[in-house]
């Protein structure tokens, strides 16, 4: 199983990937890279969806017993 990280890391490949065939004027291969970019990031998403948020929420937990 992948981590987060690694999901992260597959949409970004996969977004480069696009750019480079949108430069090259490769739109089909742009299209393509771009769709993949879009599973990757639902992929990582439905898997740890609740990462941002748990780490938001500890902040904010954090800050009002400061206050």
């Amino acid at each position: 199983m992948y981590s987060e990280k690694q999901f992260a890391a597959l949409e970004a490949m996969c977004r480069e990937r696009a750019a480079l065939a949108r430069k090259e004027m490769e739109y089909s291969m742009m299209e393509y890279w771009l769709a993949e970019a879009e599973d990757w990031e639902q992929l990582r998403d439905s898997l740890y969806p609740f990462t941002g948020r748990i780490a938001n929420r500890s902040s904010d937990l954090a800050n009002s017993n400061n206050v």
